[in-house]
C-alpha cells in the first residue's frame, strides 16, 4: 500500500499478488470492493484516486519478508544514505536473515539492514531468446506467417 497525499487529490496505490499471479479482472474486483469500503468508512479526507495493480516484473518490496521467494534473483537497492560513496547497489540476493539482506554485489557479499534501504526492487532479466525476438537482433530468425 502506498499513500501520496495531495493538495487537490490524494493517491492510494494498492498492489495485489497471488500464487498464480493476478490479472485485470482481479485488480478490477479488488478496486470495486475496496472503493466501496473506503467510501463507507470515509477514512481518506477529500478527493483521492484509487489504483489497484499487480507488482509487475520489477516489483518493489516493502518488507524483508517479501524477499524470501526471490533468493538467487537480481535486486536493486537504493539506500537512504550513501555507503562507500554510493546509494545504489545491484546484485544477486543470497540470503534474508531477519531484517537484513545479503546481496552479492560485484563479486563480494554485502549485508544491508532493512532500515538502511530506501527502496528495494526486483530486476527482471529477460532470456537471451526473448531479447532476440523482441529486438529483431542481427541473426534472429525472421517471423513467418500473416498476409500483406
Amino acid at each position: 500500500v502506498e499513500f501520496f497525499p495531495g493538495s487537490g487529490r490524494s493517491l492510494v496505490r494498492i498492489y495485489i499478488d497471488g500464487v498464480d499471479g493476478v490479472d485485470v479482472e482481479d485488480c478490477a474486483k479488488v478496486s470495486r470492493h475496496l472503493g466501496v469500503a473506503l467510501e463507507v468508512e470515509d477514512i481518506i479526507p477529500g478527493a483521492y484516486t484509487l489504483e489497484v495493480s499487480s507488482p509487475g516484473l520489477t516489483r518493489t518490496f516493502f518488507s524483508p519478508g517479501q524477499l524470501g521467494a526471490y533468493l538467487g534473483r537480481t535486486i536493486e537497492l537504493t539506500l537512504a544514505a550513501p555507503r562507500e560513496g554510493r546509494k545504489r547497489f545491484c546484485g544477486t540476493l543470497s540470503r534474508v536473515k531477519g531484517d537484513a539482506l545479503v546481496v552479492e554485489v560485484e563479486g563480494a557479499s554485502q549485508s544491508f539492514a532493512w532500515d538502511q534501504i530506501g527502496k528495494a526492487k526486483l530486476v527482471h532479466e529477460f532470456s537471451r531468446q526473448t531479447q532476440l525476438d523482441g529486438q529483431g537482433a542481427k541473426g534472429a530468425k525472421p517471423r513467418t506467417g500473416g498476409s500483406k
